[in-house]
């Protein structure tokens, strides 16, 4: 089974941000101008990629939970909850209508202009929480059918 695409795209954006940092640590600015173009396309890709997992779903939760204002602390802390248990391989039917409802009213400037900017990445984490999972079951060993041949006759 392949990775989910939004996992790898958020582990390489932590990837360039830390290195920004450090770049803008040391004050090397053409550095620092690379990265930022680098964390820009990796952002705009992160758009545009939809989670195959509940997995990629948390990561679009919390990249959408960190970018909300401070004083959207509860929205956050709720997006954080619910990022925790889909990673955690838990999805709750009340955790997608909460989504479901909040993603309308991001859009509608619920949480100003930063609302509006992650109501896409909430849209998204919508897609990939809603995914259903296949579980295999353990096969059982097939019966014993020569068992009629070991039987000893009297």
């Amino acid at each position: 089974m392949a990775m989910d695409p939004v996992v790898v795209l958020a582990h390489e954006l932590s990837i360039a941000e830390e290195a920004l940092k450090d770049a803008r640590n040391r004050q090397d600015e053409k550095m620092a101008l690379r990265l930022i173009a680098k964390v820009s396309l990796l952002n705009e890709d992160l758009y545009n990629v939809v989670p195959t997992s509940p997995l990629g779903a948390a990561e679009l939760l919390r990249r959408a939970a960190i970018s909300l204002p401070p004083g959207a602390a509860t929205y956050t802390l709720h997006l954080m909850e619910i990022a925790g248990r889909l990673a955690a391989g838990v999805r709750e039917f009340a955790d997608l209508l909460w989504l479901r409802s909040m993603r309308p009213a991001l859009t509608s400037g619920l949480c100003g202009q930063e609302g509006i900017i992650v109501a896409p990445l909430i849209a998204l984490a919508i897609k990939g929480a809603a995914i259903p999972i296949v579980v295999y079951r353990a096969v059982l060993p097939p019966p014993d059918d020569d068992a009629w041949m070991r039987r000893q006759t009297p």
